[in-house]
């Protein structure tokens, strides 16, 4: 089967490390992926064409172009895949039309979390259901008369656009976001073994759905009570610069190590006690699901399908959005739990049963066939 995976780029975040995983599992199985990127290549780019998976840049520049349409049904054509798989609504009407001007036979679209309207600012954070960008969202509906499928990667998320962005129930499924497991399970973190040091940690790109804010905030109430807390951060991103300046307003500097982005987490994971996620807006977070993996308890707000995974009051304690105050507690009730391991233990088990890529892969690869992709 040949498989095109259409993406905005490939540079580091969870949808893009997706992508590439999900390629690799094609390509172990005998299929023949390729991924196109709209804009440019990324960061991720070499490490997928190192493997053999094609990888093409249209670089589109700002605005509607006409001519990358045009671009892209000359590259479909010359690679006749069977499916032509867009993610999220940022490249999804260029592949739709392209797609169909090429005669692609199956298109699918992934949309990997519900559009918010987001409010994140050093004093308080919030959102709403209100569309961000009612033309894509009109954009999105009109093309879903040529998208034989859209898939969603939580029951949350599939629910929000049903009832909030007008899309057929009839035309969703459900397909859980996975892991490449094997590099984290290797790595596995050893929660509590330091005490009376606690190290908290994230890993997430600095924008404002993630809500690095009401974490500092949190934080803030969490080294009151815990002397041996620190806090790192692994990740980059448009806030850096505004969240670095609020750690210093916090007087939080000598508690809060600031990492950069990282290729690979693993060996960070490893080396913490208690994941948090702080984020305002999910969708199934592939972060939340390697932190799992290397065995670690969680503390996370209940954003999207977050609850899919972390199981609150066994393997982790889940929280309200955008609340510092409750996300603090649930930090620090953490902090001084007696089965840090043994929650760790079971964040394991989990993601191993339910969350593997090869399982999400295998669900695709269903979808797939069930909609007459040749094999």
């Amino acid at each position: 089967m040949r498989i095109v995976q259409f993406v905005n780029n490939l540079d580091l975040g969870g949808l893009e490390r997706l992508v590439v995983d999900l390629a690799r599992c094609q390509l172990a199985e005998g299929h023949q992926p390729i991924i196109y990127c709209l804009a440019h290549p990324g960061r991720l780019a070499a490490e997928a064409a190192g493997m053999g998976i094609g990888v093409r840049s249209f670089e589109k520049s700002a605005g509607p172009q006409l001519g990358t349409v045009w671009q892209i049904v000359k590259e479909l054509r010359r690679d006749r895949p069977d499916v032509l798989h867009t993610h999220n609504h940022l490249v999804h009407h260029y592949g739709v039309v392209a797609g169909h001007l090429a005669g692609v036979p199956v298109i699918v679209n992934t949309r990997h979390r519900a559009e918010y309207r987001i409010v994140n600012e050093p004093g308080g954070s919030q959102v709403t259901i209100e569309s961000p960008d009612k033309k894509s969202d009109w954009i999105f509906r009109a093309t879903l008369p040529w998208v034989n499928s859209v898939v969603l990667i939580s029951e949350a998320t599939r629910k929000f656009f049903i009832e909030h962005r007008g899309v057929s129930e009839a035309k969703t499924c459900v397909i859980l976001n996975g892991a490449h497991l094997e590099r984290f399970l290797n790595t596995p973190a050893h929660p509590g073994s330091a005490l009376p040091r606690i190290r908290f940690g994230i890993a997430a790109r600095m924008v404002p759905e993630k809500d690095h804010f009401t974490l500092l905030r949190a934080f803030r109430i969490v080294v009151a009570e815990l002397p041996g807390a620190e806090l790192h951060i692994a990740g980059d991103g448009p806030l850096r610069d505004r969240i670095v300046e609020r750690t210093k307003e916090l007087n939080l500097s000598d508690r809060v190590t600031f990492l950069g982005a990282l290729p690979h987490t693993a060996q960070f994971l490893s080396q913490l006690d208690v994941f948090v996620l702080s984020s305002l807006n999910e969708g199934l977070p592939l972060a939340l699901l390697e932190a799992m993996a290397a065995g670690l308890p969680v503390v996370a707000t209940r954003a999207g399908g977050v609850e899919e995974a972390a199981q609150d009051g066994r393997n982790a304690y889940l929280v309200a959005p955008g609340d510092h105050d409750e996300l603090a507690h649930a930090m620090i009730r953490m902090a001084n739990a007696t089965d840090l391991e043994q929650m760790g233990v079971l964040s394991r088990e989990i993601v191993q049963e339910r969350f593997s890529i090869e399982g999400t892969w295998q669900q695709y690869h269903k979808l797939f066939l069930s909609l007459g992709a040749c094999t």
